[in-house]
């Protein structure tokens, strides 16, 4: 069995749990080794990986979570308040903040985005393909992870689209693209949450969404309107520079409307 996939410098604990992971995936044979790490954020460290050959693609996205002590998500109730705990038990530990109810908090928001992608990449979005999701099971298995397909090639990974100037003949289809995309998830009672130019990827000429641990129910969380309209808000002023000028409270409110009677 595999002992390193990371190199022999790794001296922190944090680096021990991101090792362990990856070694995990190899074992499985989801992975042979890691080509390159592709960032490492307060929430997740991404590797993009040589994939094992029953996988059937070259490259994959190792998404690996920092433990809840090593990690910096904020304002995470916003996006909590409405999801449904239905174990009693944990629902109390949950309430009293206790290590119970911390581990179960941290294993459900991970877990949540390898569920919407599931959900999205079936519906047609555009979001990369969701392979396998490990949860955290503390302090055995300190951290979660989630592989997924991953955009870019060898050389690195695709831009993300505040680091790229799209052709001027393209920035208005890309436009209804992504707006094609929210639609989607509203109809399939999804909403990002957190969309931005910092997580939507621009690769051979089109665009696909990562990042969705934080998307929510708009049925059950009651910030789902405001986070709606942040999300449209965040598109329509990025395309500006482009020369395309939409008002983000009418395609909010338009969608939003057919989405509660039912049009999407």
């Amino acid at each position: 069995m595999q002992e390193r996939l990371l190199p022999k410098e790794i001296i922190s604990e944090l680096d021990g749990v991101m090792n362990d992971k990856l070694v995990e995936f190899a074992t499985k044979r989801y992975i042979t080794d890691v080509a390159y790490t592709v960032k490492s954020g307060k929430e997740a460290t991404v590797f993009c990986c040589h994939a094992h050959e029953s996988v059937g693609c070259e490259l994959v996205a190792a998404k690996i979570y920092r433990p809840g002590k090593f990690r910096g998500y904020k304002n995470m109730d916003t996006y909590r308040e409405g999801r449904v705990v239905l174990d009693q038990r944990t629902a109390r530990a949950m309430k009293r903040k206790s290590r119970r109810g911390r581990d179960f908090q941290e294993t459900a928001w991970t877990g949540v985005e390898f569920q919407m992608l599931q959900r999205l990449f079936r519906a047609g979005a555009d979001v990369p393909e969701p392979i396998l999701h490990t949860p955290a099971s503390p302090p055995f298995v300190p951290a979660a992870a989630v592989l997924m397909e991953f955009l870019g090639d060898e050389d690195g990974p695709a831009p993300m689209l505040r680091n790229v100037d799209l052709p001027a003949e393209d920035a208005r289809d890309l436009f209804d693209l992504v707006m094609d995309n929210v639609e989607l998830w509203l109809a399939s009672n999804i909403i990002h949450g957190d969309l931005s130019a910092y997580n939507i990827l621009y690769w051979e000429d089109s665009l696909v969404v990562i990042d969705f641990p934080q998307a929510v129910d708009p049925r059950q969380n009651p910030n789902a309107f405001e986070l709606f309209l942040r999300d449209v808000g965040n598109i329509c002023t990025h395309w500006e520079k482009y020369g395309v000028r939409e008002s983000a409270f009418d395609i909010a409110h338009d969608l939003w409307q057919r989405w509660q009677f039912g049009r999407l």
